[in-house]
């Protein structure tokens, strides 16, 4: 199914949900049930799709360029919690699947109300086991399943002592997960410029409602990620979601 398209207008919201749901793995199902005439409600396509825990790990590892590594066996558990998000930065362990509703982001959009990344997920003895055994030689990766599954403590010190720009992304990843999002964004803004940057950037100033300042960063974003990897998806939806509360 191909969304109606013309340059420069805004898009539909039968595009956008379009879009982002062809990236998914449960893209054909969401073709198979989707608009007729024009219309569309998204809260009904998007609920109730399953994310294929292998996509959804490669997104958490090589969208920030942490090249393949073998999947946690309790990753799936962590992937399968029913709760969605909607501000989901680009870092290790998160993946953007996690926005499984768009109905609160293409209808009444409320950023206050949506930039909560929390996770209602403990973890599991497996998955925590996973953390300590990779953090040897790969406490970047490491603290992100653990700040992913919701483990705040343990993923700031894994990231206390590195120093490297990924890392820096990562502590900023962190600090808007954890609630501070000013913090977070002048990290970001510090930072030296990366797509993983630009879309956080993007990200962050669209759920802050600074519309305009979204769109460039984005804008950004969109042009130097993968067209194949679900990140670039992500970073379309969000800009298109700028563009219209702009």
């Amino acid at each position: 199914m191909t969304p109606n398209h013309t340059p420069n207008a805004q898009p539909t919201l039968a595009d956008l949900m379009v879009r982002f749901l062809a990236t998914r793995p449960d893209a054909a199902p969401a073709a198979a049930v989707g608009p007729a005439g024009g219309e569309v409600e998204p809260y009904e396509v998007a609920a109730g799709f399953a994310v294929d825990p292998r996509t959804a790990w490669a997104d958490a590892t090589a969208g920030v360029g942490l090249g393949k590594v073998p999947m946690p066996a309790d990753w799936a558990g962590l992937v399968g919690q029913p709760a969605a998000a909607f501000a989901v930065p680009m870092a290790a362990g998160n993946f953007p699947q996690r926005v499984k509703d768009l109905h609160p982001l293409l209808a009444n959009f409320d950023p206050d109300k949506l930039r909560s990344v929390g996770s209602n997920f403990a973890g599991t003895a497996g998955l925590r086991a996973w953390v300590d055994k990779t953090a040897p030689t790969n406490a970047v990766l490491a603290a992100g399943v653990a700040r992913a599954a919701g483990d705040f403590d343990r993923a700031g010190e894994l990231l206390a002592a590195d120093e490297s720009p990924v890392a820096g992304n990562e502590r900023a990843a962190l600090l808007w997960q954890a609630g501070r999002h000013d913090e977070a964004l002048a990290s970001w803004d510090a930072a030296a410029e990366t797509p993983a940057v630009h879309f956080n950037r993007g990200m962050a100033r669209l759920f802050l409602g600074r519309f305009a300042d979204a769109r460039a960063e984005l804008t950004k974003a969109v042009a130097a990620l993968p067209e194949a990897g679900g990140w670039h998806a992500l970073a379309r939806l969000y800009l298109a979601v700028a563009e219209i509360n702009g």
